[in-house]
């Protein structure tokens, strides 16, 4: 290659003065150097064929080393003739190269290089290959004194020469369009390949030199300098080389040049396709920034299970300010040295990331056998938790609607466990007497109980009246025989009233499918707030008498704010009778309300009570049900 050196010889004697004589004239310099030129792409046409053929041994490159000089060379070669060319044209007025058009020989030199612009553009495609390959083989350095680092050497280093190599590509000014529109398919497919095997060994590399910290011996989660480079290097790689491509190679200026010398206008979708291309590469170097970030959440989780753990038993005693060690935790050795690490376009993803594997420790270590005022506290904990993660993960976007859900399904359940037992009780109720039965899963029967129901008000108090009490197709027992019924009234939840309200039973019907009990109940001296408390229901449960235990029929309920008042009746016979299906609960699908009850027995009598009295119903069976 040191014919390059013949040129660098041939003008360095030449004034401006002197260069129509150099380049016009016979025998002159620039026939000098067009023999010079055509001599040279001749001898390297075998040279390229021999050269360009993917070699056996492994290599960052599949081509020989001498490919990648040459064409380098050459392509350097070809665009310092086209400035050249380029600026006598500038120089000289348009007479001057139409009078001497075979004067010029140099002006041919795009013809000369046809035969080996395919062997060149291999070579810059292995170049780039090569540099690529490279930028992920080495381990970064840190400098001491430097706090703030952004990208590695190796990552600029690639980045820089890529777009370099790219940029002297589209410059190229060659006749036939097709060698043009051939490289847009072969660098924009090198490139995608190359940005993905790169990332690829970038997550490798972070598992190997173990930039992760060990978790299991610190108990905390250190963020290293070099896990956030490495992110970086990813971020910069796909920015800058593969998403600049469209600008880099000129993507519309090859392609409408290409449809006006082929007339084919099936090419207009050639723009796409390799937008297409680049999009799936860029998709596969988000996932792995993404199981990237997994990682540190995963590791970040485990370093919190501890810290979630004493924060929850401190709530338990009831200190003060018990979130305060998580936040500082979580702000200055997490979320602040991710900050200053990472690309701002990354952080938003992993602080969302932090969030939600902090959401998922906090839930899944939560004690759930504890008075309400223990939740009450972990509430408020929570919103404090919420408001910081909301002003520090810059970009809601990041986080997905699912994530949200997750949040808002999480303080409600906090809300839940804070209400007191009877309000628990009364949403329960409520959920039941409510026309959407899938918190609890009734099974419909067609069995019916009537009724007469309605209230008084005597000295400020309450009366409620029941009376005309029937059943109509009641189920058979053990598929034979009819039952020996009776209906249980009670007035729910007790905690709504001074002193529990009595329960009332009546008599037994004997072998009936429809008994008729026709007896009349009376509630007296009852507040007159709970016929206007909604949840506050009157319970009708029908029961199969039995030696052992009393086999459970079905149920319905009340809500007391819609029983009929006497105010405007001469007597309970002239309140409308009231005609409802009787119910039986699914026993495996009990209300998360009565889970909530269910974790609060082991330590309140009031909820042991009430679970006693809804498990004996749940676990009554479904042998009626058909």
């Amino acid at each position: 290659m040191s014919i390059i050196h013949e040129y660098e010889k041939l003008f360095s004697l030449f004034n401006i003065s002197y260069i129509k004589i150099c380049f016009f004239q016979a025998n002159s310099a620039g026939d000098r150097l067009a023999e010079l030129t055509k001599c040279l792409l001749t001898n390297m046409t075998d040279y390229f064929q021999t050269c360009s053929k993917p070699m056996v041994t492994a290599t960052s490159s599949i081509y020989g080393p001498n490919l990648i000089q040459s064409s380098s060379l050459l392509l350097n070669l070809y665009l310092y003739l086209q400035k050249i060319i380029r600026l006598l044209q500038d120089y000289f007025a348009t007479r001057d190269l139409e009078i001497n058009p075979f004067t010029l020989r140099l002006i041919d030199y795009c013809h000369w290089f046809s035969p080996i612009m395919e062997f060149l553009l291999e070579g810059v495609i292995a170049c780039i290959r090569q540099i690529i390959e490279r930028a992920a083989e080495y381990d970064i350095e840190l400098v001491p004194y430097v706090d703030i680092y952004h990208y590695s050497d190796s990552s600029t280093m690639a980045t820089i020469s890529c777009e370099r190599l790219c940029q002297e590509w589209a410059t190229i000014e060659h006749p036939d369009i097709t060698i043009r529109y051939t490289a847009l398919f072969k660098l924009t497919n090198t490139i995608c390949e190359q940005c993905q095997c790169y990332t690829k060994r970038i997550a490798r590399q972070l598992s190997e030199n173990k930039y992760f910290s060990d978790v299991y011996s610190t108990r905390s989660f250190i963020v290293s300098k070099k896990l956030c480079i490495l992110i970086n290097d990813i971020e910069n790689v796909k920015k800058r080389i593969l998403l600049s491509l469209p600008d880099l190679l000129n993507f519309t200026d090859v392609i409408n040049n290409m449809i006006k010398y082929s007339e084919l206008t099936s090419l207009q979708k050639t723009e796409l396709t390799l937008k297409r291309l680049i999009s799936t590469a860029e998709d596969e170097m988000n996932g792995v920034i993404k199981l990237i970030f997994d990682r540190v959440a995963t590791l970040f989780y485990v370093s919190l299970k501890s810290k979630i753990f004493n924060y929850y038993e401190e709530e338990k005693l009831g200190k003060a300010d018990c979130m305060t060690e998580i936040l500082q935790y979580i702000d200055e050795e997490i979320l602040h040295k991710l900050y200053r690490g990472l690309e701002s376009i990354q952080y938003p993803r992993i602080a969302c990331a932090i969030h939600m594997k902090t959401l998922q420790c906090l839930k899944e270590l939560l004690p759930l056998s504890e008075l309400p005022e223990f939740f009450e506290r972990v509430l408020r904990s929570f919103n404090q938790l919420t408001k910081y993660f909301d002003s520090v993960c810059l970009k809601e976007s990041y986080l997905s609607s699912s994530s949200c859900d997750e949040v808002t399904t999480f303080r409600q359940t906090l809300e839940t466990y804070a209400l007191s037992t009877d309000k628990l009780q009364l949403r329960y109720f409520l959920e039941i007497i409510s026309q959407d039965h899938s918190p609890h899963e009734y099974s419909n029967q067609i069995s019916t109980i009537f009724f007469r129901s309605a209230y008084d008000v005597v000295n400020g108090l309450a009366v409620i009246s029941v009376s005309s009490l029937r059943c109509q197709d009641l189920p058979k027992i053990n598929q034979i025989d009819a039952p020996d019924s009776y209906v249980l009234l009670e007035l729910l939840p007790s905690t709504l009233y001074p002193e529990p309200p009595k329960e009332y039973r009546t008599h037994i019907q004997k072998r009936t499918f429809n008994p008729a009990f026709n007896e009349l109940f009376e509630w007296n001296s009852l507040p007159l707030n709970v016929i206007r408390k909604d949840g506050a229901v009157l319970r009708l449960s029908v029961w199969n008498k039995h030696k052992k235990t009393d086999d459970f029929i079905g149920e319905c309920f009340v809500r007391l704010i819609t029983i009929e008042s006497l105010k405007t009746r001469a007597s309970l016979r002239d309140i409308p009778v009231s005609q409802v299906l009787l119910r039986r609960p699914y026993k495996n699908t009990p209300s998360e309300i009565l889970k909530v009850i269910r974790n609060r027995a082991t330590c309140d009598v009031e909820a042991a009570v009430f679970l006693k009295q809804r498990i004996a119903v749940l676990k009554s069976g479904n042998e009626y049900d058909n």
